[in-house]
């Protein structure tokens, strides 16, 4: 779809992969118990499909919501800017001031008349650790957002690797 210019949302993205995740391993997962049930077991193949659809399809959900987890995650860790600015702009939650997201925050917190208060300097993935599910899935949501700003960054560093290898020879 990028090769006609159209431009699919982040969220709507997210929950296609989801689907197809989760219907990939669902029917996988119950074909074969199915197939196994009519050929090896007398009870036929519809209740062994159901018991491995089912089986397939919470696979999916636990993977799929794994690998969203680790992005998130990953993504709060390497570009903690950019997830703090999609979490301020996509779901209006404001990452509090203790929390490190790679700025010199020092100053804001001298300044601040609470900074004998606050905790010590949180980094941004475990601020998101620490919220819970509601936060947790606010990230997931967020990192699906920024995802292509973050896919331009990279290649914006390897040309840079490239530019520089290429000056050597």
């Amino acid at each position: 779809i990028s090769f006609a210019g159209f431009s699919i949302p982040a969220r709507a993205r997210f929950i296609t992969q989801c689907v197809g995740s989760t219907l990939f391993s669902s029917l996988t997962l119950g074909l074969v118990a199915g197939q196994t049930g009519a050929t090896f077991l007398s009870c036929g193949p519809l209740v062994p499909f159901m018991a491995g659809s089912w089986l397939g399809y919470t696979w999916g959900c636990v993977g799929f919501w794994r690998q969203s987890k680790n992005k998130a995650i990953n993504c709060a860790r390497r570009y903690p800017r950019i997830m703090c600015h999609s979490l301020l702009t996509d779901f209006d939650i404001e990452v509090p001031a203790h929390v490190n997201t790679g700025d010199s925050l020092e100053e804001e917190i001298k300044e601040d008349s609470n900074a004998k208060s606050m905790p010590e300097n949180l980094s941004l993935e475990q601020w998101i650790l620490d919220g819970g599910v509601g936060r947790l899935s606010s990230a997931i949501l967020a990192a699906q957002s920024c995802h292509e700003d973050i896919i331009e960054l990279q290649k914006n560093e390897r040309q840079k690797l490239l530019d520089a290898y290429s000056e050597r020879d």
